[in-house]
C-alpha cells in the first residue's frame, strides 16, 4: 500500500484555502460594480427628466412671459381709450342729472276741534343737474291738494351751487334756511320719524322755512374733529298779522338784507353740536292795493305813512344736537326769536306791536329694533316718542292762538330703507281756555326715491 505523504497532504490544502481566498473578494468585487452600475443609470434616468422638465418650465416661462406682454398691450391700449372716452364725454356731455324726491298718504281722527279726515299728503320731486364738478342745479316741488280740493304747487328750493373747493360751496338762489336743522334735514316726510313736525317748526312757525340770496357752506377738520358752517344773505322775514314770516320771499320790501347762519362740531364721531342765528330789519306790513286800482292813491299814502314807521329789530338764535349711533336716532332743537321796536305802540293796521317773543323747543328719541331679535318683524319696528312746545308773548291774543304743548309717540313699520308705514298718538294741549285739547290718532305711509 502506498504511504500517504503528510506534506502532500498539507501542500493540498494550503493550495485549496489559496483558491478560496482569492476567490471570494472577487465575486464581491462583481457585486459592488453591478449596484454602482445600476445606482448610475437611475442617476442618468433622473437627470433626463429634471432637464425635461426645466425644458418645460421654460416653455411655459416663455409662454407666460408672452402672455403678461399681451396683457400689458391690451391693459395700455384700454387705458387710452378709457382716457379718450372721458375727454371725448366731457366733450359732448359734460352735465348729469338725477331726479329724487318723496310723497305720502294718510289718515287722522279726531276726538278734538278737527273732524277725522283723510289726508291725500304731498308729492314732493327734486331734480339735480350738474355740469362736472364746477356747478349743481338742484331744486324741489311741492305738490298738494287744498282743503277745498285744489292743485297747489310750491318751489321749495330752487339754487345754484358752485362747488368753489373741497371745503366750501357757495350757494345762490331759493334755498332751505340753514338755522337749525329740521327744515333743511328732516322735513322730507320719510326722513321724519313722525307724521307731522314738531310745534312752531313748520310753515307759520318759529323756524325759518326758506330764504333768497347767497350762501357760503362747507366743513373742515381741525385735528381730529369735524366743524361745519353756514352763512347767509337774503332777503329776510316780514311782518304779518299773525308776527313774523320767514318762509324765503322772493323779492325784499325794505334796503336792509337778513344775515343768518348756522355752526356746527363733532365732539364725538356720532354727536353734532349745533348753533344757529338771524338778525333783520323788518318793516312794517302794508295792505295790499284792491283790485282794479281804485285804491292807489290811499296805497300810496298809506305806504307813505308807513314808511315813516320804524322798522323793527328781528333777531333769532337756537341750538341744537343729533346723536345717532348704531340703532339710535336722538335729537333736540330750541329757537327763540324776538321782534322789538317795529312801527308804534298801534300802526295803521290795527297791530299792536310791542315787543313780541316767540319761543320753540323739542326732544325726540327713536331707536330701531333691528338685530334685537331673530324675528324679521320685530328688525323692521322703530318705536319713537317726542316731545316739545311752542309759545309766544307780547300779545295775549297771539299767544293764545299759537302756543300750545304737544307731546307724540308712534311706532314705524319700515318696508324698505326709503318705504315706512307709521302710526302715531299726537296729544296736543293748549294754552287758551277757548281751544278744546286735543288727541289725535295719525296713520301714513311715506316713500322716499
Amino acid at each position: 500500500m502506498k504511504k500517504i505523504s503528510y506534506w502532500s497532504v498539507a501542500a493540498t490544502m494550503a493550495t485549496a484555502v489559496a483558491v478560496q481566498a482569492f476567490t471570494v473578494p472577487t465575486q464581491a468585487q462583481d457585486i459592488d460594480q453591478a449596484q454602482v452600475l445600476e445606482r448610475l443609470m437611475d442617476l442618468e434616468a433622473e437627470i433626463k427628466l429634471l432637464k425635461e422638465q426645466l425644458t418645460a418650465a421654460k416653455d411655459e416661462t416663455a409662454k407666460t412671459k408672452k402672455i403678461a406682454q399681451k396683457a400689458a398691450k391690451t391693459a395700455g391700449k384700454a387705458k387710452k381709450s378709457a382716457v379718450k372716452a372721458i375727454a371725448n364725454a366731457d366733450k359732448i356731455r359734460p352735465n348729469s342729472w338725477h331726479m329724487a324726491g318723496y310723497a305720502d298718504v294718510g289718515i287722522e281722527v279726531s276726538d278734538g276741534e278737527n273732524p277725522g279726515t283723510f289726508t291725500s299728503g304731498k308729492f314732493n320731486p327734486a331734480f339735480h343737474f350738474q355740469y362736472k364738478d364746477w356747478v349743481l342745479f338742484e331744486s324741489e316741488l311741492e305738490i298738494t291738494t287744498t282743503i277745498d280740493g285744489e292743485t297747489e304747487m310750491e318751489v321749495e328750493y330752487s339754487q345754484l351751487d358752485f362747488l368753489l373747493n373741497d371745503n366750501m360751496t357757495l350757494v345762490a338762489g331759493k334755498f332751505l334756511s340753514p338755522v337749525g336743522q329740521f327744515q333743511e334735514r328732516l322735513h322730507p316726510s320719510w326722513i321724519n320719524r313722525l307724521t307731522n313736525p314738531p310745534a312752531g317748526f313748520a310753515h307759520g312757525g318759529i323756524q325759518p322755512i326758506g330764504e333768497v340770496g347767497l350762501m357760503l357752506r362747507g366743513g373742515k377738520m381741525l385735528g381730529d374733529k369735524l366743524f361745519t358752517y353756514s352763512l347767509a344773505v337774503g332777503n329776510g322775514p316780514r311782518a304779518e298779522h299773525d308776527g313774523v314770516e320767514v318762509e324765503g320771499f322772493g323779492r325784499d320790501n325794505n334796503k336792509n338784507k337778513a344775515i343768518s347762519g348756522r355752526v356746527a362740531f363733532f365732539p364725538l364721531d356720532d354727536l353734532e353740536i349745533g348753533g344757529s342765528f338771524l338778525a333783520a330789519k323788518v318793516k312794517p306790513e302794508t295792505e295790499e292795493p284792491a283790485a282794479g286800482g281804485h285804491d292807489e292813491g290811499a296805497a300810496e299814502v298809506e305806504e307813505m305813512e308807513v314808511a315813516a314807521l320804524s322798522q323793527g329789530k328781528y333777531n333769532l338764535w337756537g341750538a341744537d344736537f343729533a346723536y345717532t349711533k348704531g340703532n339710535w336716532n336722538v335729537r333736540g332743537e330750541y329757537l327763540s326769536s324776538k321782534l322789538k321796536g317795529l312801527g308804534s305802540e298801534e300802526d295803521i293796521t290795527g297791530n299792536n306791536f310791542s315787543t313780541l317773543t316767540w319761543e320753540a323747543w323739542y326732544a325726540q328719541a327713536a331707536y330701531r329694533m333691528s338685530g334685537v331679535t331673530d324675528s324679521d318683524f320685530v328688525d323692521k319696528l322703530e318705536p319713537v316718542v317726542r316731545y316739545g312746545q311752542y309759545s309766544s308773548k307780547g300779545d295775549l291774543e297771539l299767544r293764545e292762538a299759537i302756543s300750545e304743548k304737544r307731546f307724540n309717540v308712534g311706532m314705524n313699520y319700515w318696508l324698505s330703507s326709503s318705504v315706512v308705514v307709521k302710526g302715531a298718538v299726537e296729544f296736543r294741549n293748549y294754552l287758551a281756555a277757548t281751544r278744546e285739547d286735543d288727541t289725535r290718532l295719525q296713520l301714513q305711509l311715506s316713500y322716499g326715491f
